[in-house]
């Protein structure tokens, strides 16, 4: 195959020209494949925080004026029997002061029964000192985040005291410390259920019912059937975090344009190679035709020719991001936890199918870059190409 023959030493035969068209095509390919695990990470990331760490339906009572839940056991004895549902666990909330010493901080306590909320948002995985189990067997338990003991400068074992208006302060001892990575850790308490319904002077109701489904993403479904047959006000997580989500989708869309643009970058420096070629082959490429070769096979040479450049920096632009992430994925880049979403390191995730985009997407690119110089190859008179020389 002649044609082959002669793109190779075309190629071979300006290697700085080759070098700055293989370098522009890896360094886009590099980059792109780092920005996509950047960016998959950081999904990635967002969606397991969000749905790991959070309910993935929250049930209230429906109408404003209904603060309560009643009849909790027989409503999570219906919500449990539903289609889908793995667990429910009934919640009672109150805003409280959290004094010790002579700092105090408002909190959101939560009483819980730590068996079922364990099972629907997994607290004990972000147990960094303490038991969270400690709380049920205890009536004077408190389970608080890892800023607010910052902030308070207390540790496992210590007392405090919770405050509200008209009521006397109820004092809790400290059994557990977790860090969710979310702002949940500088406001959020877990106490036992009944403990924290006889501080707020209530008994028989809940605040909400926290529930966890086998499919996150049938949440929305399940959330609504929910609301049909209970009456409940159901919230799932895709509804509760919708501007987040579409943040995503904005995001991703941006993302790629981005892509698009440094890809067109990359395609311009093959394309500038192979206009050179052109003008500089261009008594070649006139005996060629003279010779009998034909349109199609000149502008076939330049495509391949585009595609041994291509490969080239695909290869080498593969390798480069790969490295990359491995290097980056070793040494975790520390990042300010209110950036992004409570993220607090730089994720990064290598996912094959993030080579296979940039690579198709380069490919693409540089076809469509060699059209030009290549219909222009073939669209020369070969007897003034013979005599330009």
């Amino acid at each position: 195959m002649y044609e082959l023959q002669i793109a190779l030493r075309h190629v071979s035969a300006r290697k700085r020209l080759t070098f700055f068209a293989v370098f522009a095509v890896a360094l886009a390919i590099g980059v792109i494949v780092v920005m996509m695990s950047l960016m998959s990470g950081f999904t990635d990331e967002l969606i397991d925080t969000t749905v790991e760490s959070a309910p993935h339906i929250v049930i209230t009572p429906q109408g404003d004026d209904r603060e309560f839940i009643h009849f909790t056991d027989h409503y999570s004895d219906r919500i449990q029997n539903t289609e889908g549902v793995i667990a429910v666990s009934a919640v009672f909330s109150g805003q409280a002061a959290l004094q010790y010493r002579d700092s105090a901080e408002g909190v959101d306590l939560m009483g819980i029964e730590p068996a079922a909320e364990n099972v629907v948002v997994n607290i004990e995985d972000d147990i960094v000192s303490g038991d969270l189990s400690e709380i049920s067997r205890t009536n004077n338990g408190i389970v608080i985040g890892d800023d607010l003991a910052e902030d308070l400068d207390i540790a496992v074992g210590d007392s405090v005291d919770a405050v509200i208006p008209a009521k006397e302060p109820r004092s809790f001892r400290v059994v557990g410390i977790f860090d969710s990575g979310t702002p949940a850790d500088e406001s959020t308490t877990y106490a036992r259920f009944d403990t924290v319904q006889a501080f707020f002077g209530e008994s028989g109701v809940a605040s909400s019912m926290n529930v966890r489904v086998r499919d996150p993403y049938q949440a929305d479904i399940i959330a609504r059937y929910i609301e049909s047959d209970t009456g409940l006000d159901a919230v799932s997580w895709i509804e509760a975090n919708s501007d987040i989500l579409e943040l995503l989708d904005t995001q991703v869309a941006l993302v790629w344009l981005f892509y698009a643009l440094i890809y067109a970058i990359a395609g311009f420096g093959v394309a500038n190679t192979l206009i050179t070629v052109v003008m500089d082959k261009k008594s070649e490429i006139g005996m060629l035709m003279a010779m009998g070769a034909s349109r199609r096979q000149v502008t076939m040479t330049f495509l391949l020719e585009s595609l041994i450049l291509g490969c080239m920096g695909v290869l080498l632009g593969c390798i480069f991001g790969y490295v990359c992430i491995v290097l980056l994925s070793s040494y975790p880049v520390d990042i300010p936890s209110e950036t992004y979403y409570g993220l607090s390191t730089l994720p990064l995730k290598l996912d094959p199918l993030n080579f296979v985009y940039a690579i198709v997407f380069s490919f693409l690119i540089n076809m469509v870059a060699a059209v030009y110089p290549a219909r222009r190859a073939a669209r020369l008179d070969p007897v003034e190409a013979i005599e330009s020389e």
